[in-house]
């Protein structure tokens, strides 16, 4: 290769470097004023997506043999649904519930509202599919415990008030099925 072509080889070569040493500098810098912007911390989140509602069941309440609630219902079965219940949800309407299907049948159960957003009303149901207590408009993100009193085989959470308002109290029976 003659002289004017290595020149121009090495001239272009140049070019080429340049362009991708400028390209790299500018994401440097974007890089460096956003670890800036963050104190030179990756910022990562803690808090998982929030689940979508998942409609299991329908749910319903009879007082007297009359029915006076029903809700489209999100079963809880598995240890990891029953950890992670409402948490982390922002709003539910007020004929959503979760109900938590807990091993072991009827014994004492207590919950928590750690990671709960919204108001609940946290109701206590044993095996014969009768409400044995009601821990009412539970207030959001305590860990203070709510426990049932009374032996309970399920657990059903609904919007905070909500039981007041649907004639829901300690006697009610409360019955679930598969979609319908």
């Amino acid at each position: 290769m003659n002289t004017s072509k290595k020149f121009a080889v090495w001239i272009l070569g140049m070019g080429i470097i340049a362009s991708a040493t400028t390209s790299c500098d500018k994401k440097t810098a974007n890089n460096d004023r956003q670890d800036s912007a963050n104190n030179g911390k990756v910022k990562l989140s803690s808090e998982p997506l929030e689940p979508a509602f998942r409609h299991d069941g329908t749910l319903w309440v009879l007082n007297d043999d009359d029915t006076t609630a029903l809700f489209r219902t999100e079963f809880a079965k598995s240890k990891t649904e029953i950890t992670r219940g409402m948490m982390y949800r922002s709003s539910m309407d007020q004929d959503m519930a979760m109900l938590f299907f807990m091993p072991g049948g009827d014994r004492p159960q207590s919950f928590w509202m750690k990671n709960t957003i919204v108001p609940l009303d946290i109701i206590y149901i044993n095996s014969d599919h009768e409400v044995v207590s009601i821990q009412a408009n539970a207030e959001p993100y305590s860990e203070r415990s709510l426990p049932s009193g009374q032996p309970a085989s399920y657990v059903l959470e609904i919007y905070g008030g909500e039981a007041a308002a649907q004639g829901i109290g300690i006697g009610t029976k409360v019955y679930w099925s598969d979609k319908l």
